[in-house]
């Protein structure tokens, strides 16, 4: 009898075991990834799995080294674009009352805050039936400008051109418009603003008159970094592992 119960007393402690170590499960952190503007490496956002937090690491794709750029940050992250040839990050975090902020963060990791968007009780324009564009900051293609995007009022569109390097603002311009609009760059170092029908579409040059345009055949990318390459070539992770995969568009497809 007493080593059968030692045996039952054994079995218990295995369950018992098997049950606490299935409890613990490893912490599953999400992650976005762009390209650089050159192709040459990725950038990667991994978020914390239990707090608003985030950081920024680069990866190259074929060797797998990995270096980071940033400890933790606070808030949640949002879009990044990688500006490698201009040696620069534009990322966007998202704060708990709903503004948003934009930093640009230099390889070294030293960053400096672009702007600040209004929170939810603070936006210039709430009713639904008016049109209204996405707050945002998109680097050019060449990394040498920035775009910043936003609506100041109902109906209107206002774009602010920034020299990268310093972000000084050089030239602003604001549109009357009557419908939602998206913004991304062409590769001729201009703005094209098109409502999401896609029917309609305006030329938006610094220190020019805006211009009516033929839309454009494809929205995404919107610039140069982005999850796909100049070779059309997707990245993003299947699991923890970062693969690649050819699709039918690139930037540059107006």
């Amino acid at each position: 009898m007493h080593g059968n119960n030692m045996k039952i007393i054994q079995y218990l402690l295995i369950i018992l075991l098997a049950g606490c170590v299935g409890n613990i499960s490893k912490p599953s952190q999400g992650k976005n990834v762009v390209w650089a503007d050159d192709n040459s490496e990725t950038a990667i956002i991994t978020s914390h799995p239990k707090k608003d937090l985030h950081k920024i690491s680069v990866q190259n794709i074929k060797t797998g080294e990995q270096r980071d750029i940033t400890e933790w940050r606070d808030y949640k992250s949002g879009k990044i674009f990688y500006m490698k040839q201009a040696g620069y990050f534009i990322v966007e975090s998202i704060l708990k009352n709903g503004a948003r902020r934009f930093d640009k963060i230099a390889e070294s990791g030293n960053e400096i805050l672009i702007i600040e968007t209004p929170d939810n009780k603070n936006q210039p324009c709430t009713k639904k039936e008016t049109a209204q564009v996405r707050h945002t900051v998109i680097p050019s293609p060449n990394g040498s400008q920035l775009a910043h995007v936003y609506s100041p009022e109902c109906g209107m569109v206002t774009i602010e051109f920034l020299y990268a390097n310093n972000l000084n603002v050089f030239d602003t311009q604001t549109m009357n418009i009557d419908e939602p609009m998206r913004i991304k760059w062409h590769s001729d170092g201009y703005i094209i603003l098109v409502n999401y029908n896609n029917d309609k579409a305006w030329k938006v040059t610094p220190v020019a008159l805006p211009l009516p345009i033929s839309p454009p055949q494809c929205f995404e990318p919107v610039t140069t970094s982005s999850d796909i390459s100049s070779d059309g070539e997707q990245v993003l992770f299947d699991g923890d592992k970062l693969i690649t995969k050819q699709v039918g568009i690139k930037f540059g497809c107006q």
